[in-house]
């Protein structure tokens, strides 16, 4: 049986009338073995394709193109920061699969993660799914845009063993700023959910 340990932080700072709300979940997989994962892989975060026509928040929503990739890359620098794994570099994964003619496209939707694994020799890989990353606006009658509301960001990253397709932990965040851009606002989280992860894996 798989337990998974939720440590959960929940944030709301008020500065200057605006608020920044932000939650962050970090779950672990306390029974895997942890030691074992030495080279992780991150390839490019799914974007719904209904996101993408902004539908986030029940708002209109402009959702970076590639935000998949974005997310991916500040992902896979905070992993390298950490120290405790192999992250294979974003340049290197796509010069990797272009040179066996592939497309991390082709893995988006994979339920099950050993040819990927195989393919990067890598021990796992880091996907995730954004449901949301870019600025709300409240639409005018006519369909216009009146005026910029808030930056929002929803995404979930989680790491799969390639052998066995256990989740060994995800990372799941959510936070809205009047101050922020998406890019500014998702590093930040991204560093903090990671130095709770790093805590609580070692």
């Amino acid at each position: 049986m798989i337990i998974m340990k939720r440590y959960v932080v929940l944030f709301l700072l008020l500065a200057s009338c605006a608020a920044i709300d932000k939650i962050a979940e970090v779950d672990v997989n306390e029974g895997f073995p942890h030691d074992e994962i030495q080279k992780i892989a991150v390839i490019m975060f799914e974007t719904p394709v209904d996101e993408k026509k902004g539908t986030m928040f029940s708002s209109k929503t402009a959702i970076t193109p590639d935000a998949g990739a974005i997310l991916a890359s500040m992902t896979a620098r905070e992993l390298a920061k950490w120290g405790k794994y192999v992250v294979v570099s974003r340049k290197e994964l796509e010069e990797e699969l272009k040179m066996k003619n592939l497309k991390e496209e082709d893995f988006l939707y994979a339920q099950n993660y050993l040819d990927l694994g195989k393919q990067l020799g890598v021990d796992a890989v880091v996907v995730g799914t954004i449901e949301g990353f870019g600025i709300v606006y409240r639409p005018k009658s006519t369909g216009m845009f009146l005026s910029s509301l808030v930056t929002k960001i929803s995404f979930t990253a989680k790491c799969v063993d390639v052998t066995t397709n256990e989740i060994i932990w995800t990372v799941k965040i959510k936070a809205s700023s009047a101050e922020d851009n998406e890019r500014a606002l998702s590093s930040r989280l991204i560093a903090e959910a990671f130095e709770t992860l790093k805590i609580k894996i070692n």
